[in-house]
């Protein structure tokens, strides 16, 4: 699963990876995922926004959502 490739993303690499994570649907089993990993995260530096955040942009905002071709 997705989750467990991104929390065992190596240590050892020699530039700072920032990863910015907006789940598509807020759900008990997400923030038990959280919760459970959310010292992990920040040592990897990923952050976990909430399913309804607003993405802004060139002074133009919008909700953030999944586009699926």
């Amino acid at each position: 699963s997705y989750q467990l490739l991104l929390l065992s993303i190596p240590q050892e690499f020699s530039f700072v990876l920032q990863v910015t994570l907006i789940p598509t649907h807020d759900s008990e089993v997400m923030r038990e995922w959280y919760q459970e990993t959310h010292e992990k995260q920040q040592d990897l530096n990923i952050m976990v926004l909430a399913s309804s955040s607003t993405v802004v942009m060139q002074d133009e905002s919008f909700p953030a959502c999944k586009i699926e071709l």
